[in-house]
């Protein structure tokens, strides 16, 4: 090929790439938190230069501008195909193989605000798979980039009890020590249940009084599982308008819900305890420890309100979605006592 020809085809190639780099740029798609009850959302489109939590910084055809973090409801750009490709894995429950993938395609993504979110997709494939120390230490890498994250949903925090593990418990005592609100809440989260109880519970007092919300609301949803005993049917119900105060949202309500639910049915309040633990699994499937543990408590409280057949059908939906999780062994059991009750 004549050298004139090539350095077209290479003219021609060089602004097809931009072009397409263009087109992709500014095919962002930023949705805002509706104003009113009743209003539409509104949609902005253009090339997201960064979204931590607190700025959304958006370049388009007119210039640069910022939007609150607060008013951004969701964010559509595109991702490389093996993040597509790691996030139906993830939806499918193969965990491992979803945190591997997206493990590996951190390092292949510029965009510091999608490198984020990877590592937050990350964290939950890791919470998924049960690996919590290696959780924990990813979303440390997020908060270290963005003091100000907007991805508590892949905060790894205990919302129910586990078998004593020496090394998770050894990682959350360091944890504690690291001058991090979010390295404290979850070292004192895991620790909640141990022998560093008292410790515990002092870090997450202190945590209660931190300057960013969601952190002090994470931390004061901790605290109720230590009052879920003694907890009064006004207790819960101001526990609920907290939720409801919208200082955690989407995934991020998914533990706290659990708590709640687990409240009610304390207070022998079934029905409304079966309702508030459903939320978790319909809402959001993809945090399967929650999700799973939900589903159990939910299968309790209605075989407790004489409901065995739709217990069962709760029971069994933790043991066939969830069988990877903890939950599903004393799913197995109380579907066997509801069985065996059936047929006496």
């Amino acid at each position: 090929m004549p050298r004139r020809a090539i350095l077209f085809t290479l003219v021609l190639s060089l602004i097809a790439l931009g072009d397409a780099q263009h087109r992709c740029a500014a095919d962002d798609t930023v949705t805002l938190r509706p104003t009113t009850p009743n209003a539409e959302p509104t949609k902005v489109r253009g090339n997201v230069i960064d979204y931590t939590g607190q700025v959304l910084t958006l370049q388009t055809a007119s210039g640069q501008t910022s939007i609150p973090a607060e008013k951004v409801a969701s964010v559509e750009t595109d991702y490389a195909s093996d993040v597509l490709q790691a996030k139906q894995l993830l939806a499918e429950g193969k965990s491992s193989e979803a945190a591997r993938m997206f493990a590996a395609a951190v390092s292949g993504e510029r965009r510091p605000w999608v490198k984020r979110e990877i590592l937050a997709l990350e964290s939950l494939a890791l919470q998924n798979a049960g690996r919590y120390i290696e959780a924990g230490n990813t979303f440390l890498q997020i908060v270290a980039d963005d003091p100000q994250t907007v991805h508590f949903d892949a905060l790894p925090l205990a919302w129910f009890s586990l078998p004593p593990h020496f090394e998770r418990d050894r990682a959350a005592r360091q944890w504690m020590e690291v001058p991090s609100p979010y390295a404290q809440l979850l070292g004192a989260s895991w620790l909640l249940s141990t022998s560093d109880r008292s410790q515990a519970i002092q870090v997450l007092g202190n945590l209660r009084r931190s300057k960013i919300p969601q952190i002090a609301m994470l931390a004061e949803a901790q605290l109720w599982q230590t009052k879920i005993v003694t907890a009064s049917q006004a207790d819960v119900q101001q526990w609920q308008r907290q939720l409801d105060a919208g200082f955690l949202r989407g995934a991020a309500l998914a533990g706290p819900t659990l708590v709640v639910g687990k409240a009610w049915r304390q207070l022998d309040n079934d029905n409304q305890a079966a309702l508030t633990l459903m939320r978790p699994p319909i809402l959001y499937p993809n945090l399967r420890p929650v999700a799973a543990d939900s589903l159990l408590q939910a299968g309790r409280a209605l075989e407790r309100a004489v409901e065995a057949d739709q217990a069962e059908r709760v029971l069994r939906e933790a043991i066939d979605q969830y069988g990877d999780q903890p939950a599903r062994q004393e799913a197995e059991i109380n579907l066997k006592r509801i069985a065996s009750s059936g047929s006496n």
